[in-house]
């Protein structure tokens, strides 16, 4: 019973990972979106500006000031992705590590009580003495289930252990 509760256990821990795990990445995911859709926006004002000076015969100066300037804010963009995301790795990071360190210690914690619980219930221990005391005095394995109201295979295993039979 407690192998089930523990294996529920550790299926509800891993249920929530995934679950924490894939609401991060909708997150950061979310906000990569708005960061394509902006750098998409510039590359087609970039792509309107240049098509506007090939339109207009304007000096080499302008072109350059324009493209310098649209230079500058496309590399400003790109530092602030590249910013944001190696600030999303670290907090997911983070957050992964702290939630593991969580789940190994609630392991440990359940290995521990499952360590401390006696699996053998203390009426084997009482029958186990009346089990080979009747038979050493010659009752047969059906007869000694009968005398202490307890199944064939519980006497048989008590004397399979003590290496009887």
């Amino acid at each position: 019973m407690y192998d089930y509760l523990i294996i529920g256990g550790a299926l509800l821990v891993v249920v929530i990972l995934f679950v924490y795990l894939y609401s991060k990445d909708a997150e950061v995911s979310k906000k990569f979106f708005l960061y394509e859709r902006s750098i998409e926006d510039l590359n087609k004002k970039v792509f309107d500006l240049e098509k506007a000076l090939k339109k207009k015969d304007s000096s080499n100066e302008l072109k350059k000031e324009i493209k310098e300037y649209v230079d500058s804010i496309i590399e400003e963009n790109l530092e602030k992705i590249s910013e944001f995301v190696l600030l999303q790795r670290d907090e997911n990071r983070a957050g992964f590590e702290k939630f593991k360190s969580e789940i190994i210690e609630k392991i440990e914690r359940v290995n521990e009580r499952v360590k401390n619980i006696n699996l053998i219930p203390e009426e084997f221990h009482s029958n186990e003495k009346s089990i080979i005391e009747l038979y050493e005095k010659g009752l047969s394995v059906s007869e000694i289930a009968r005398r202490l109201r307890i199944g064939i295979g519980e006497v048989e295993l008590v004397l399979k252990i003590e290496g009887i039979k």
